[in-house]
């Protein structure tokens, strides 16, 4: 798949290269035909390719608690969201919490783009929606992020 990337706060300036370029190359290597349910399939083969690379496997927010994000490395927290809407605004509190908390110093979230979150399901998170609005809350979510869309 194709990406889009959307900077957020100096994201740009914060993930280092290298590890864009190993999310960028985890995204291309998605070959899942664009069908309801196949967002399974999406973060298996996203996943697999990122943890060649080194990235982590789901990573507490909290030490008391089951709340996680998808990955980690180098202090880059990463979650990729290919659920329902609702979850895009929870990954963006976890985010804010571990920076906040010194744990990250920067983040990249992984969503589909518009059309091929409609292709995938129904009220299903998406890049362009998430690039408006994180405009309107950029005094709460502070993150230098970088949002990557997955066409």
């Amino acid at each position: 798949m194709k990406v889009s990337i959307h900077d957020h706060c100096c994201g740009g300036e914060r993930v280092p290269p290298e590890l864009l370029a190993e999310i960028i190359k985890a995204a291309e290597v998605i070959d899942v035909r664009a069908e309801r349910g196949a967002a399974p399939q999406i973060r298996r083969q996203f996943m697999a390719s990122l943890r060649e690379d080194g990235w982590s496997g789901e990573i507490t927010v909290s030490r008391d608690s089951d709340v996680t994000i998808t990955s980690m490395r180098k202090k880059v927290g990463l979650c990729l969201q290919t659920g329902n809407m609702a979850r895009m605004y929870a990954d963006l509190i976890k985010l804010q919490t571990l920076y906040l908390d010194n744990a990250i110093e920067a983040a990249v979230i992984v969503l589909p783009s518009q059309p091929l979150a409609l292709a995938i399901g129904s009220n299903i998170a998406q890049s362009a929606r998430l690039e408006r609005e994180l405009e309107i809350y950029r005094k709460a979510y502070n993150v230098p992020t970088l949002l990557l869309g997955l066409e």
